[in-house]
Protein backbone atom coordinates (compact mmCIF):
# COMPACT_ATOMS: atom_id res chain seq x y z
CA UNK A 1 0.00 0.00 0.00
CA UNK A 2 1.42 3.18 -0.96
CA UNK A 3 0.54 6.02 1.54
CA UNK A 4 2.01 9.59 2.23
CA UNK A 5 1.39 12.08 4.87
CA UNK A 6 -0.78 15.05 3.80
CA UNK A 7 -1.40 17.07 6.63
CA UNK A 8 -0.77 17.86 10.88
CA UNK A 9 -3.63 19.29 12.82
CA UNK A 10 -3.14 20.58 15.82
CA UNK A 11 -6.86 19.78 17.87
CA UNK A 12 -6.29 20.46 21.41
CA UNK A 13 -3.30 21.57 23.21
CA UNK A 14 -3.62 21.92 26.98
CA UNK A 15 -1.66 22.79 29.95
CA UNK A 16 -3.40 22.09 33.34
CA UNK A 17 -1.28 24.00 36.40
CA UNK A 18 -0.07 21.46 39.25
CA UNK A 19 -1.47 22.11 42.49
CA UNK A 20 1.96 22.45 43.88
CA UNK A 21 5.55 23.10 42.04
CA UNK A 22 6.72 19.48 40.47
CA UNK A 23 9.85 17.81 41.86
CA UNK A 24 13.03 17.76 39.82
CA UNK A 25 12.39 13.45 39.93
CA UNK A 26 8.73 13.02 38.42
CA UNK A 27 8.52 10.65 35.99
CA UNK A 28 5.77 11.56 33.93
CA UNK A 29 3.03 9.48 33.27
CA UNK A 30 1.69 9.20 29.92
CA UNK A 31 -1.76 8.02 28.49
CA UNK A 32 -1.88 7.42 24.40
CA UNK A 33 -5.13 7.00 22.69
CA UNK A 34 -5.34 6.13 19.00
CA UNK A 35 -8.63 6.87 17.00
CA UNK A 36 -8.77 5.70 12.76
CA UNK A 37 -11.31 7.73 10.54
CA UNK A 38 -11.27 7.61 7.05
CA UNK A 39 -12.72 9.05 4.09
CA UNK A 40 -13.04 6.60 0.83
CA UNK A 41 -13.77 9.11 -1.68
CA UNK A 42 -11.08 11.03 -0.65
CA UNK A 43 -8.84 8.44 -0.09
CA UNK A 44 -7.75 10.00 2.97
CA UNK A 45 -6.92 8.12 6.62
CA UNK A 46 -6.93 10.08 9.48
CA UNK A 47 -5.04 8.96 12.85
CA UNK A 48 -6.25 10.75 15.63
CA UNK A 49 -3.38 11.09 18.83
CA UNK A 50 -4.50 11.66 22.03
CA UNK A 51 -1.42 12.35 24.55
CA UNK A 52 -2.66 13.05 27.89
CA UNK A 53 0.51 13.61 30.70
CA UNK A 54 -0.32 13.40 34.33
CA UNK A 55 2.26 13.40 37.67
CA UNK A 56 4.06 10.20 38.37
CA UNK A 57 1.06 8.88 41.42
CA UNK A 58 -1.54 9.57 37.84
CA UNK A 59 -3.72 11.38 40.22
CA UNK A 60 -3.11 15.35 38.56
CA UNK A 61 -3.66 15.57 34.35
CA UNK A 62 -0.89 17.61 33.65
CA UNK A 63 -1.51 18.41 29.68
CA UNK A 64 -3.46 16.93 26.92
CA UNK A 65 -2.75 17.58 23.35
CA UNK A 66 -4.38 15.90 20.13
CA UNK A 67 -3.80 15.39 16.67
CA UNK A 68 -5.04 14.44 13.27
CA UNK A 69 -2.23 13.02 11.47
CA UNK A 70 -3.91 12.80 7.65
CA UNK A 71 -2.85 9.75 5.18
CA UNK A 72 -3.61 10.06 1.72
CA UNK A 73 -3.92 6.37 0.91
CA UNK A 74 -4.03 4.52 -2.69
CA UNK A 75 -7.07 2.63 -2.92
CA UNK A 76 -8.16 3.20 0.22
CA UNK A 77 -11.81 2.05 -0.45
CA UNK A 78 -10.11 -1.60 -1.44
CA UNK A 79 -9.09 -1.81 2.74
CA UNK A 80 -11.72 0.08 4.96
CA UNK A 81 -15.88 -1.13 5.37
CA UNK A 82 -17.41 2.07 5.71
CA UNK A 83 -21.12 0.85 6.38
CA UNK A 84 -20.03 -1.37 8.97
CA UNK A 85 -16.96 1.47 10.15
CA UNK A 86 -14.48 -1.41 10.11
CA UNK A 87 -10.79 -1.16 8.74
CA UNK A 88 -9.71 -4.30 6.95
CA UNK A 89 -5.77 -2.94 6.55
CA UNK A 90 -2.95 -5.28 7.05
CA UNK A 91 -1.29 -4.59 10.44
CA UNK A 92 1.99 -4.03 9.62
CA UNK A 93 0.37 -0.56 7.70
CA UNK A 94 -1.68 -0.06 10.62
CA UNK A 95 1.64 -0.20 13.27
CA UNK A 96 3.48 1.96 9.89
CA UNK A 97 0.45 4.75 10.16
CA UNK A 98 -0.12 4.37 14.16
CA UNK A 99 3.89 4.74 14.05
CA UNK A 100 4.00 7.65 11.97
CA UNK A 101 0.97 9.62 14.03
CA UNK A 102 2.96 9.15 17.27
CA UNK A 103 6.55 10.53 16.33
CA UNK A 104 4.45 13.43 14.55
CA UNK A 105 2.73 14.11 17.66
CA UNK A 106 5.72 13.55 19.40
CA UNK A 107 7.63 16.09 17.79
CA UNK A 108 4.38 18.98 18.16
CA UNK A 109 4.18 17.86 21.63
CA UNK A 110 8.04 18.70 22.20
CA UNK A 111 7.66 22.05 20.63
CA UNK A 112 4.22 22.77 22.81
CA UNK A 113 5.87 22.40 25.81
CA UNK A 114 8.86 23.73 25.55
CA UNK A 115 9.87 26.40 27.90
CA UNK A 116 6.85 25.04 30.36
CA UNK A 117 6.87 23.43 33.41
CA UNK A 118 7.01 20.37 31.11
CA UNK A 119 9.86 20.88 29.19
CA UNK A 120 11.20 17.37 30.55
CA UNK A 121 7.85 15.30 30.00
CA UNK A 122 9.11 13.93 26.23
CA UNK A 123 6.73 11.21 24.88
CA UNK A 124 8.78 8.06 24.87
CA UNK A 125 9.05 6.00 22.11
CA UNK A 126 6.04 3.44 22.26
CA UNK A 127 6.12 -0.45 21.15
CA UNK A 128 2.78 -0.92 19.59
CA UNK A 129 1.30 -4.38 20.14
CA UNK A 130 -2.07 -5.32 18.38
CA UNK A 131 -4.67 -7.36 20.19
CA UNK A 132 -5.41 -10.62 18.45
Amino acid sequence: MQFKIVALDILEANLIAPPQNLSKEIIFQFDINIEHRWNTDDEIFIVVTTVSIFSNDKEHLLSKFKTNTVFKIAELAKHVDTANSKNNMPTDVILDLNELAISTTRGSLFSFLKGTYLHNAILPIINQTIPA
